[in-house]
This record gives structure tokens, C-alpha cells and sequence, in this order.
């Protein structure tokens, strides 16, 4: 990522939290009415919607600069073969340097020229030998066992390393419903509604009523009804997933392309382990308690005859009956792409299909995450970002070093990708766990 990559990323991550600043402060001007309503001008309404359409679209911008750095990292690579496994090959090859075709070591065999001559008879079976080994036993260098690169070599010709592809395809993260925030702090605690019992109703002015140890009713003044709520303060802790590789110290000078490689391949390894604990966290001291493992969270399972779609509709009537409008659905693949293939009686596809460049994965108006972390069978939807919230302390990094154990005699080096994320459930009502049905064997 270039300097004025970072620069940029910079201002746009300022920008994003003076936009959720901005959110903020707009929805402390609503006013929550006792009957569970909410009044709010046009003009607040109007510039909320504007300040969380603005704070999205700078969201995508990190997330696309971000992608673009990558690119711009690989690009700017060294494009020359490293010379590790080019002279290992070379030098096995032929020691002079002039390595041979196998075409010219049957042109120079004494075979070839007695047939040039006239006087060769029997069979040809010249076998191709260099330096006394045969030719398809040359070889050299695994790659993090040794140096740098495997180059079997063939002899038809000189060697030529092709380039190393990276993973184009980004899977989809349970972080990605959530919008972002960071904490300074170790340990989180807040309260966490679990129950509500409204009693709210129409209060008159004078009623009857029995006084204690009475028995004739006598006029009184009406008297509200007493609502209840269930709460209990709850304690999040900042918890840290981390996980180490250790990697030669030649590897990475003879393949330099290979160090934005691994460092991708440690931070998914933190991202695939974060969408696990998110999901099915077992709590603890120092470990995070998953939404699905939360006391409070509603279940739903599909029921004949409706299709995949219709259970997802039907979960998130849970979540709205509870007040919070689901803003997200978690599914496995192959449970989403079951979804998107589902089709009517007239064989019609059901769910509106994405086909254009980058278009969003949406069904029922929600956002789509397809993780293998998620159980195939099983879906997950509901208010992320106000019944659940994910807290950032330190986001994910990659270090190396080399004080490790023995690493400085060996010659190795340890690079150690890690993160340190908190999560917040505050409504676990707000949350839907869902089962589809077990289909049918063919």
C-alpha cells in the first residue's frame, strides 16, 4: 500500500467515526413515547438516513482501499525469479553453467554421431545421464523446509517459475453485519435485558377497590398497572485470537511475494476463528460467550410446507414481535445457495437474483453473510449492531521475530497474527437462531 494509500485510509477512518458520532447524537434527539413508539421529526429522520447512508459508503471505501493496497502490494513485488531455486536448478543441471536439452544430449552421444557416420548398428538406448545421476532424480529445495522453491528439473530446456496466485475471492465475514467500533478498555460490562412485561393500560380517574382486610369495595383513585423487566449486569471480556507460523529465514529473502501471502493466510486464519466464537463463543473469563450460546435468544424451525425462504421470513417475525428489526441473516453456502435456487411451480427462481458487478447479497432485506462457520441446516439473523455489538481493541496485525525458542540457531523466523475483539449482547431476544428442515434423501 502506497503512502498516500495509507494517508487516505486514514482520513476515511476519522471521517467514519465523526459519521457515527453524527448517528449518534441525531438518534439521542428521538423520543421513545410509553407505548413503545417513537417520535421523530421528518427533518431528524431525514438526516439520520442520510448520516448512516454516508457512514456505509465510507465503510465500503475502506474496505475496497483496503483490497486495492493488496493488489498494489502484490503488483509491486519483485517480478524477477528469485535465484534460489533457478541456480539450484542451473547449477545441477550442468556445473559450467550451460545447461542442456535432452534434444542436445542426443545429438552428442556417441551414438548419434556413429549413426551420422554410417556405423551404427542395434539398437539406440542412449539414457541421458548429467553428472552421473539420472535426470528425473534432479531436484531441490522444499519451501519451508529449506530455502526457496521447488525446482524439479526436467532438462527439456531452461527453467521458468511461474507466478503464485493468491486466493481472489474473500469469503464472507459475521464481522461484516456489524458496524464498527473500538474500546480502549480490557473488560466490557453492561446490563442485558432478558425479559419485558408490559403493563401499561388506560388509567381512570376514580375506581373501586377492596382495602386490605376490608370487604366492600370503596372509591379510590385509579392506579397505573406495574410493568417488569428482566435484567442482570453482564461483564464482556476483551479476548484475544491468535495463532503463530514459523517460516525460514530464506523464504523470505529468496521469495519475497510469498511474505503478503502468508501474512493474508494469518490474518484469515484470526478472521475464520473470530466467525466461530462469534457464533459459538463458550464464554468464560477470557473467552467470548457466541450469540447462539446467550441465554435469551429465540429458536424457530422450518415447518412444512414452507420453503427456506419463507422460514428465514417467518424468524424474523420473532425478532420484530420483540422489537428490533432484524438487520442481518447468517447462512452456510450451500444453505444459501439452496435459497437462491429455489424455484416456483412454474420453475420461476424465488428469491431475487444479484447479477450485476458487485451487486449485495440481500434476501427478505437483509444482509447476507454465507460462512462456513454457520452449520449447515442452521441460520442465524437479527439486530447486529444494537442487540449485539463487536468492539475492536486491536485490530488484526502480523509480527515477526526471531526470539523464539531456538529460532536465531535454526535460522527461523516466527510470524504471529492476533487480534483482540470484544462482544457485547445486550437484546439476545433481538436474535434468531433457525433450523431448516433435513431434506430428503434422493
Amino acid at each position: 500500500m502506497t503512502a498516500a494509500d495509507k494517508s487516505r485510509l486514514k482520513e476515511l477512518n476519522a471521517a467514519l467515526r465523526a459519521k457515527a458520532a453524527e448517528l449518534t447524537t441525531i438518534s439521542e434527539a428521538f423520543t421513545v413515547e410509553d407505548n413503545g413508539g417513537v417520535t421523530v421529526s421528518s427533518e431528524k429522520a431525514a438526516s439520520f438516513r442520510k448520516a448512516l447512508a454516508d457512514a456505509t459508503e465510507i465503510k465500503n471505501l475502506i474496505s475496497d482501499l483496503e483490497r486495492a493496497g493488496q493488489i498494489h502490494d502484490f503488483v509491486n513485488a519483485p517480478a524477477t525469479q528469485p535465484y534460489a531455486p533457478k541456480d539450484a536448478a542451473l547449477n545441477a543441471l550442468l556445473g559450467s553453467g550451460q545447461a542442456k536439452s535432452l534434444g542436445r544430449h542426443v545429438i552428442d552421444s556417441e551414438e548419434f554421431k556413429a549413426l551420422a557416420r554410417g556405423q551404427f548398428r542395434g539398437s539406440f538406448d542412449e539414457i541421458v545421464t548429467v553428472e552421473g545421476q539420472n535426470i528425473n532424480q534432479l531436484g531441490s529445495k522444499d519451501v519451508f523446509s529449506r530455502t526457496a522453491g521447488t525446482a524439479t528439473v526436467l532438462g527439456l530446456g531452461t527453467p521458468e517459475q511461474l507466478d503464485i496466485v493468491p486466493r481472489p475471492l474473500r469469503p464472507g465475514r459475521v464481522r461484516d453485519l456489524f458496524p464498527a467500533q473500538n474500546t480502549s478498555a480490557n473488560i466490557l460490562y453492561g446490563v442485558r435485558m432478558t425479559g419485558f412485561t408490559n403493563a401499561a393500560d388506560i388509567v381512570p380517574e376514580r375506581a373501586t377497590e377492596i382495602p386490605p382486610g376490608g370487604t366492600t369495595a370503596v372509591p379510590v383513585y385509579g392506579r397505573a398497572g406495574q410493568s417488569d423487566i428482566t435484567a442482570k449486569t453482564v461483564t464482556y471480556p476483551v479476548a484475544e485470537i491468535a495463532h503463530t507460523l514459523p517460516v525460514h529465514k530464506n523464504t523470505l529473502a529468496d521469495e519475497p511475494r510469498l511474505r503478503g501471502l502468508i501474512d493474508l493466510d494469518l490474518i484469515d486464519g484470526v478472521k475464520l476463528r473470530e466467525d466461530n466464537e462469534l457464533l459459538y463463543g463458550a464464554g468464560g473469563d477470557d473467552r467470548i460467550l457466541g450469540i447462539v450460546n446467550t441465554p435469551g435468544v429465540q429458536t424457530y424451525a422450518q415447518v412444512a410446507p414452507d420453503k427456506q425462504s419463507a422460514a428465514i421470513r417467518r424468524a424474523a417475525t420473532r425478532a420484530v414481535l420483540a422489537y428490533y428489526p432484524p438487520t442481518g441473516v447468517v447462512l452456510h453456502p450451500f444453505d444459501f445457495e439452496d435459497l437462491e435456487l429455489e424455484t416456483d411451480n412454474q420453475g420461476a427462481y424465488r428469491v431475487a437474483v444479484n447479477v450485476a458487478v458487485g451487486a449485495q447479497k440481500v434476501v427478505w432485506r437483509l444482509g447476507v453473510v454465507d460462512s462456513m462457520a454457520i452449520t449447515q441446516g442452521k441460520f442465524l439473523l437479527g439486530a447486529f449492531g444494537l442487540g449485539a455489538r463487536l468492539y475492536d481493541r486491536e485490530q488484526v496485525s502480523v509480527q515477526v521475530s526471531t526470539e523464539n525458542r531456538d529460532n536465531f540457531e535454526r535460522g527461523v523466523v516466527t510470524l504471529r497474527g492476533s487480534e483482540r475483539v470484544a462482544l457485547e449482547v445486550a437484546r439476545p431476544e433481538s436474535f434468531v437462531y433457525g433450523s431448516f428442515a433435513a431434506k430428503a434423501a434422493s
